[in-house]
């Protein structure tokens, strides 16, 4: 939180990792046995799934959409918890690449995860695979929606995002020429 509060007042490039240390009472050896870098302290580590939301879309029997939504829904009100982080955490991902490509590690391994849950639910891994990545193209989709529309809830966001991604998968079952 300290990494992530200077960078709001200050900007990421003009925060070193020993101001953070000394805003958080640490010696910035101790600071860099927790975090590679500032950019790494700035984004923390993204609130995963919840196991239990998880376990239930992998053991879900319902139709598959209605379960990824619900899946969503669950997360999205994990998230609602911490708007005021969310939006701190996006100004720094808009204005570092570093923290970016940070984040897209954290998102690679829920996205394997998400994967693995899936392939138990489809008949093809990449159809898995596809799908995790629609879900958390979703999310990342609905908080910049979130991000930059006035008086927007972010369960809202997600609804309007969802919304497109049926659309757009209706769509791309037509047959060619429709």
């Amino acid at each position: 939180m300290t990494a992530l509060r200077l960078s709001a007042e200050k900007g990421l490039e003009n925060v070193t990792t020993e101001e953070i240390s000394a805003a958080a009472g640490i010696s910035t050896r101790t600071f860099f046995n927790y975090y590679t870098n500032k950019e790494a302290a700035a984004i923390g580590t993204p609130p995963p799934f919840a196991e239990e939301d998880l376990q239930a879309l992998c053991d879900g029997t319902g139709p598959l959409s209605a379960d990824l939504k619900r899946f969503l829904d669950k997360h999205f009100e994990h998230l609602a918890h911490d708007e005021p982080i969310l939006r701190m955490i996006g100004a720094v991902l808009r204005s570092n690449e570093k923290a970016r490509g940070i984040l897209e590690g954290f998102l690679q391994s829920e996205r394997a995860t998400l994967t693995e849950c899936l392939s138990g639910r489809v008949d093809n891994r990449e159809t898995a695979a596809a799908l995790a990545s629609s879900v958390l193209s979703t999310i990342g989709r609905a908080i910049y929606l979130w991000e930059h529309e006035e008086d927007m809830a972010l369960t809202t966001a997600l609804d309007h995002v969802w919304h497109g991604l049926i659309t757009a998968s209706h769509l791309l079952s037509l047959p060619e020429g429709q």
